[in-house]
């Protein structure tokens, strides 16, 4: 390419010099030139046909230089090529070849000088020039005077890994390239976990670095190859996953002849793997066939008399006839490790937990103003309500009372508690969730609530009511999930539990950048909101929607309230769900 300012260096007629996008000029070669950018201090080949052949006055001296010696990676690199007088009026040009890659990158046909831009895309690359008769092949030394040779290292890294997919405590090879030795530069290739924000090994000399990496949980990590030094090389990252798998199991009805449903949620989609997610019982008994795509695994079992237990594991399909395993293994445990060949990860043992029945509503269950004493008449319509979500402070709707607090306390009662003492459109920013978390942790402890419970905002949906409610963030989930922890509490979160609305996009925004809230809140979804008449003995099965992402869905209002004279919502929760049961 031409460098920058310069034109192209005019043809001469009936003098046939290959074209390319050089600059030539009349800057003759100083007597004794300076050998400078990376030019080697070897002397000139005289050819040993006389230049004069070739014209009057041909040059006796050529030197090429560059002004860079190293380079990120595409590039330019100028390189000039000057001789001690001009060719022009002789039949030679100054020309400079790339002997790494055996190219012809400029010829001059006129002038002493002869400029070129030139980029690669990697790796080091030794530049001559000569004076010669035109060519487009590196000439020999025979007819043709030859400059230094000079050194140019485009600068680029790489990483590869020996597996994307790994199970628990497995290795994963790393291997960094880099398109120089670091040595010869005074540099270090590195191999960098982004991830945990470390460094996983250097090399000081070489073009290869090697190491290796497990970790014991299930995680994913993006790791990249980094060259240290001015510039520097950055490869494209690359992502490891060690596989993990949880489990929850949530049961319905009896304990004998009772539903236990079962989600198996792995920490990346098995599609792309060999493997497949399977969960077992603790007989060692597949409950249901195993899941190759996705990142859950849903299955239904039927209750025991005695107190069941349930594990998911990651591996290859298992055996075909899975009740010759008890027979065999004696434990349970190895009879669910049988259960798939090349296991990778395994959940934790689980026991199911129960349904909860409950409603929440504005007014309050006892000792409302109106003198409707709504707890009597919910028990007698729909059914006695395990929990009842109720607010914190006086808002539009009043707070808990001790009335209401020493009725569910006598009713062996939950109290799911809200917080929504805000404006509903102001739902952004760290600051402002961490505000209202101060505030709800205050009024909590006012009330007696003990550490230790859940505590839920209440993250209405965008609306003619909450118009701003579209703005809520990932900054105001952190806030508030930080401040309600620092208090001793468990952050809770009411919204719309839909994948892709504004509150799940949001929450999964938060998560990424902070796991811990997925593993340390609950989520109450009031999605899908269903129609028709429910009570507790005839409530759907649980199902909240799913946000997408990581999260413990704990809790759904899955009705709104329809009966006038009733002005509750009908909900659902897990039995581990941190409820508030006065005494």
């Amino acid at each position: 390419m031409l460098p920058d300012g310069q034109a192209a260096c005019a043809p001469i007629p009936d003098k046939p010099v290959p074209t390319t996008s050089a600059a030539c000029s009349d800057t003759p070669l100083p007597p004794m030139a300076a050998r400078s950018g990376g030019a080697e201090p070897s002397p000139a080949v005289m050819p040993s046909v006389p230049m004069a052949q070739f014209g009057p006055q041909g040059p006796t001296r050529v030197a090429l230089r560059a002004d860079s010696e190293t380079l990120a990676a595409g590039l330019q690199a100028t390189l000039s090529a000057t001789a001690s007088s001009s060719v022009s009026g002789t039949n030679l040009a100054i020309e400079v070849f790339d002997e790494t890659s055996h190219a012809l990158v400029a010829a001059c046909p006129r002038g002493s000088q002869c400029t070129v831009s030139y980029a690669a895309a990697s790796g080091v690359h030794n530049f001559v020039a000569f004076v010669t008769p035109p060519t487009t092949q590196i000439p020999s030394g025979t007819i043709a005077l030859s400059s230094n040779r000079v050194s140019v290292g485009w600068l680029s890294s790489g990483l590869s890994v020996s597996r994307n997919f790994a199970g628990q405590g497995q290795s994963v090879t790393l291997t960094a390239t880099s398109t120089i030795d670091v040595q010869q530069s005074n540099r270090q290739l590195e191999i960098v976990d982004r991830t945990a924000g470390s460094r996983l090994t250097y090399c000081s000399r070489g073009t290869v670095c090697t190491t290796t990496m497990k970790q014991a949980a299930g995680s994913t990590h993006e790791i990249v190859a980094h060259v240290t030094g001015a510039p520097e090389a950055l490869s494209s990252p690359v992502h490891v996953t060690w596989l993990g798998v949880s489990l929850s199991a949530t049961s319905i009805g009896p304990k004998s002849g009772g539903t236990v449903y079962l989600k198996a949620t792995t920490n990346t989609d098995l599609g792309p793997t060999p493997w497949v997610v399977a969960i077992y019982d603790q007989q060692g008994r597949l409950v249901e066939q195993p899941c190759k795509t996705g990142v859950t695994c849903t299955a239904r079992a039927v209750m025991s008399a005695e107190t069941p237990a349930y594990t998911a594991m990651i591996g290859s399909p298992p055996v075909a006839n899975p009740t010759l395993i008890g027979k065999v293994f004696q434990t349970p445990t190895a009879a669910v490790t049988s259960g798939l060949v090349d296991v990778q990860a395994k959940s934790a043992t689980v026991q199911p937990t129960h349904l909860l029945w409950g409603v929440d509503s504005c007014k309050a269950f006892t000792g409302d103003p109106t003198g409707q004493e709504l707890y009597p008449a919910v028990a007698g319509a729909l059914g006695a309500p395990d929990f009842w979500g109720r607010y914190l402070t006086n808002t539009v709707c009043p707070g808990i009372s001790a009335a209401e607090i020493s009725l569910a306390a006598q009713q062996h009662m939950g109290i799911l508690p809200i917080y929504n003492d805000y404006d509903c459109s102001n739902v952004s920013s760290y600051a402002t969730g961490h505000g209202y978390a101060v505030e709800a942790a205050s009024a909590a402890d006012g009330l007696g609530i003990p550490k230790g419970r859940v505590l839920v905002i209440d993250i209405e949906p965008y609306g003619p009511y909450c118009p701003g409610a579209a703005n809520v963030d990932s900054g105001f989930i952190e806030g508030w999930f930080e401040g309600i922890r620092q208090a001793g509490y468990i952050p809770g979160f009411y919204g719309n539990g839909t994948a892709g609305t504004e509150f799940a996009s949001a929450w999964c925004a938060a998560v990424s950048r902070l796991p811990t809230i997925a593993i340390g809140s609950d989520l109450w979804s009031f999605e899908p909101s269903l129609l028709g008449n429910f009570s507790k003995s005839g409530a759907p099965n649980f199902g909240p929607d799913d946000t997408g992402c990581a999260g413990n869905a704990t809790a759904w209002q899955y009705v709104l309230g329809t009966n006038p004279r009733l002005e509750v919502d009908q909900d659902e929760a897990l039995s581990n769900l941190a409820l508030w049961y006065p005494t």
